[in-house]
């Protein structure tokens, strides 16, 4: 039987990850629209950032499931 520690984590990691997929399709449609330039850089990394941070969270996940 799972722990319900593992199982509550379980929820909150994959909440967390909904939300980080959600920001990254609506970062790929802001930059279609924006031009080129200081504020398209800003973004590439803003996406950089959400992508390493679903990357942590898809291992986050991968350990929690192990553990069940």
């Amino acid at each position: 039987m799972a722990s319900p520690l593992v199982t509550w984590q379980l929820r909150r990691v994959g909440a967390r990850l909904r939300a980080r997929r959600d920001e990254l399709e609506l970062i790929g449609e802001k930059l279609l629209a924006l031009p080129e330039g200081a504020d398209e850089e800003a973004m590439q990394r803003h996406r950089g950032h959400v992508t390493a941070e679903i990357t942590r969270l898809e291992t986050r996940q991968d350990q929690l499931l192990d553990r069940l």
